[in-house]
């Protein structure tokens, strides 16, 4: 069985993302991991595919024309969202 993280959690200076196996030597961390959710144990041969998430801002480093005229600026443009495009409710 591996210890398997289900959100990102830096732990001993290490970046944990979702889907890596995390050290399972710390009762104390192993035991707040599972309460809070943020990881779950798998099965040897599971394997379980992380989940991409979907961009909410503007994407970093854009090339663009920026207001105060630096060629070099970056910019970016907000994406198309569903939420965006439905009437908000009154």
């Amino acid at each position: 069985m591996r210890l398997i993280a289900l959100h990102p959690i830096l732990f001993r200076s290490v970046q944990y993302r979702i889907g890596d196996a995390l050290p399972a030597d710390s009762e104390i961390m192993v035991g707040a991991w599972l309460a809070a959710g943020s990881a779950a144990w798998e099965e040897d041969g599971q394997g379980t595919v992380p989940k991409k998430a979907r961009l909410a801002t503007a994407p970093p480093g854009t090339a663009g024309k920026s207001s105060d005229g630096d060629p070099d600026a970056r910019i970016g443009h907000l994406p198309n969202m569903e939420q965006r495009k439905k009437p908000r409710k009154k």
